[in-house]
């Protein structure tokens, strides 16, 4: 493999924290330690769609830097947005009145291609007599619906249509269908109150996937009422993360190997041959970001899947959203304050918990992919708001519950956390705020949510 790609799955792994650390409320800093990437070949008018049509799963996000996202769409890429924009529809579980096929395509794939082919695979399922299909040609269809604007010269409908027409296009669609349904990630949603100020509080999961978008409109209503977002870190242009990244590494001169002992960096090459991944991808970085990421690896998989899951991480989106909208950001914490948890705990500790990490992958005591599945069914419990599953499997978790690394997650952190948002509740006038943490911090018994009732607010869980 040739060198450039691994410096590449270095700085990925030197981005990633552990799937626990993201369940109990820390960030995955994707910046750090990555070195500029290109800049994805984007309109300004696409940029609030393609946030959120990025995270449905309908095309790789490969497309925006390949060179061809503002050129006209080619029919493999043509007929795989399609394919994948029925797939997402049929995850509504809509009854079909018929079986979308993917249409032949032309040499050159107009406008009104797209349209029709778009609009023939909504026009396979049942949908709600509310919704009008078939009372209008798809173009007027499209049109009235808000998902076709067109340009400032019209619609252009025998022109090409370019990838990015055809994504806006598909991810529009998506949209629509699923808030005209009712459809949508519910995910963990309370609503606290005090007077006329109200507080949103969402429980993220740091490391997402397609399934977790759209989210339920009421969900998306919520925060685009609320004044601010307020997160545990605001990543975006974060003056600490260069603090970050040197926490986690070593900058002496000296590297891990002369940290630990012999037989855990023996260890640790065992694991790194299964996994692998050269023998000193980690040699720069301290025993807790190496036991972190090697913990978030197992639950989420190679490295570029770690990266592509933060991406998806549910702050992460909201904090673009509150950029691309104007809203103002604020922390709860900081990068700061997280890097300084894990770099102030003794090395002995660190080697411990390294160890353990060490020791899962290389006896496991449960399926190899246990931890995998561990996550993907709280993903699923978040989409569907089951708090009450949520909590339970949450909790039993011995790793996320009873270790060393999760009692300096918890307990702290959200006394702060709680007397900032009763602060913000207690304030004088009218004002609305939605704040994303950790799942752990509102789900766990006597933290954030129980905190808050506890002093008398008002706190309901919206289902």
């Amino acid at each position: 493999m040739k060198t450039s790609k691994w410096d590449k799955i270095k700085r990925s792994l030197a981005s990633g924290l552990v799937a626990s650390v993201a369940m109990l409320g820390f960030v995955i800093p994707a910046q750090a330690n990555q070195a500029p990437v290109e800049a994805p070949q984007v309109s300004s008018w696409s940029i609030s769609v393609l946030n959120e049509g990025e995270k449905y799963g309908i095309f790789p996000l490969a497309w925006y830097t390949d060179g061809t996202f503002q050129q006209p769409i080619t029919a493999d890429k043509f007929q795989a947005l399609l394919k994948a924009t029925s797939a997402k529809l049929d995850a509504l579980e809509l009854k079909k009145k018929n079986t979308f096929t993917v249409p032949a395509t032309e040499k050159v794939i107009t406008r009104e291609s797209v349209i029709n082919a778009v609009y023939g695979v909504l026009n396979q399922y049942e949908l709600p007599e509310s919704i009008n299909i078939g009372t209008d040609e798809p173009v007027a269809f499209f049109q009235k619906k808000g998902i076709v604007n067109g340009t400032g010269k019209g619609l252009d409908l025998d022109k090409p249509s370019t990838v990015e027409q055809a994504v806006v296009m598909a991810s529009r669609l998506i949209e629509y269908t699923y808030d005209a349904v009712d459809g949508g990630a519910k995910g963990l949603l309370w609503k606290a109150t005090k007077g006329q100020n109200t507080l949103y509080l969402l429980g993220s999961i740091h490391v997402g996937t397609p399934d977790m978008y759209p989210m339920k409109k009421s969900v998306r209503d919520a925060f685009k009422q609320a004044d601010s977002l307020w997160v545990e870190v605001n990543l975006l242009g974060n003056k600490d993360m260069d603090y970050f990244t040197q926490s986690m590494a070593y900058t002496d001169g000296t590297t891990l190997k002369d940290h630990v002992s012999k037989e855990t960096y023996a260890k640790l090459q065992q694991v790194l041959e299964k996994m692998q991944l050269p023998k000193d991808v980690f040699d720069g970085f301290k025993p807790w970001a190496v036991s972190n990421n090697l913990t978030l690896a197992g639950m989420t998989g190679a490295a570029e899947e770690m990266a592509q899951a933060a991406a998806l991480g549910i702050d992460a989106y909201f904090t673009n959203s509150a950029l691309l909208a104007g809203k103002p950001i604020h922390e709860l914490e900081g990068l700061k304050l997280q890097a300084d948890i894990f770099d102030k705990v003794p090395v002995a500790t660190q080697e411990k918990e390294l160890n353990d990490a060490l020791d899962h992958i290389l006896t496991p005591t449960g399926k190899p992919d246990e931890s995998m599945e561990l996550l993907q069914s709280w993903q699923k419990l978040w989409v569907k708001a089951d708090l009450d599953k949520f909590k339970q499997s949450f909790t039993s978790s011995k790793e996320m519950m009873t270790t060393d690394s999760a009692k300096r997650l918890l307990g702290e952190r959200d006394k702060n956390m709680a007397k900032k948002l009763m602060e913000l509740l207690d304030k004088e006038g009218s004002s609305t705020h939605f704040v994303v943490v950790g799942a752990a911090h509102y789900v766990v018994q006597d933290m954030v949510v129980d905190q808050l009732k506890a002093k008398g607010y008002q706190v309901e869980f919206v289902k």
